[in-house]
């Protein structure tokens, strides 16, 4: 294509266009010279609402408020301070998480099968959960909680 089109190119990918670019300089030129062109993410009537108009990091357009908002998750939250002074906590839910399936394992195992079935989906997006509420509320959930019901059902996640 980049010998039909050219070494600069754009593609319509659905609904969405996208520049092809097949030579170096001018690779080059668009990551140095217009970075800051090329850093701005589209913005979606979609992206506006369910990210708080724009305020979420990963769908927030480059600018002052982006990088203050990178600036305190990189120094905040995934600095290596930061996941070493919790990493106590997700070794915590992790090792609950591996027991509870081993209990369930050891149920079914006595009534006479060696297999037990997990939806691996249900099972990473509860560690993730019990991860997040132990480290912002201080309290993991269970299953028998009625709490986590109405969350799953408010984030409308089918647990």
């Amino acid at each position: 294509m980049a010998d039909k089109y050219g070494p600069i190119f754009t593609v319509k990918m659905g609904v969405h266009q996208a520049l092809v670019v097949s030579d170096w300089e001018i690779a080059k030129e668009c990551l140095t010279t217009n970075d800051k062109v090329f850093a701005n993410r589209p913005k979606t009537i979609a992206i506006e609402l369910l990210g708080y108009n724009y305020s979420m990091v990963g769908f927030s357009p480059y600018g002052p408020y982006w990088r203050q908002a990178r600036k305190i998750t990189t120094l905040e939250l995934l600095s290596n301070h930061r996941l070493e002074k919790l990493k106590h906590v997700r070794q915590f839910e992790m090792r609950t998480s591996v027991k509870e399936l081993y209990e369930v394992w050891s149920k079914n195992k006595s009534s006479g099968s060696n297999k037990v079935l997990v939806e691996m989906k249900r099972w990473f997006g509860d560690v993730t959960l019990n991860v997040i509420l132990k480290l912002i509320v201080g309290k993991r959930c269970s299953d028998s909680d009625e709490w986590k019901k109405e969350l799953a059902i408010y984030l409308e996640w089918k647990w």
